[in-house]
């Protein structure tokens, strides 16, 4: 379980953190995977994870990626997110995002821009916090 604790430090839009009392049991068993510039990890969303705070003077960057099956459903969406369809059907529960025919093209950005604001509607809903760091 998680808290939603907004803070500056916080790179995390809703400041997610897992309260220490549910970690410590499982810290006998914790790796260190320090990460030099330029690397990155790549692991499950089960992994629980973090980072200290960035002491560069460039941004740390997240990435997101989601691959799942057509029948997965955001049961708390208030509205059809969009997705990039891999292979098969796009099913019932999502939107087709668009295909880019112009790299940076004005009609690119404008389909880039519904699309965070769909995504923006239901990752805040019911919170005080409503936009994306």
């Amino acid at each position: 379980p998680h808290e939603e604790i907004p803070t500056q430090k916080n790179l995390l839009s809703l400041g997610q953190v897992i309260p220490k009392e549910y970690i410590e049991p499982y810290m006998d068993g914790c790796e260190s995977g320090e990460l030099n510039a330029g690397e990155f990890s790549l692991h499950s969303f089960r992994c629980v994870h973090s980072s200290d705070e960035n002491r560069s003077n460039y941004n740390r960057v997240g990435l997101a990626i989601r691959y799942m099956t057509a029948e997965v459903k955001n049961v708390k969406a208030k509205v059809k997110e969009r997705v990039t369809l891999v292979s098969g059907n796009i099913g019932d529960h999502w939107e087709a995002e668009p295909s880019a025919r112009v790299d940076y093209g004005t009609q690119e950005w404008e389909d880039h821009k519904l699309s965070m604001e769909l995504e923006r509607q239901n990752y805040f809903q019911d919170s005080s916090v409503q936009e994306f760091k």
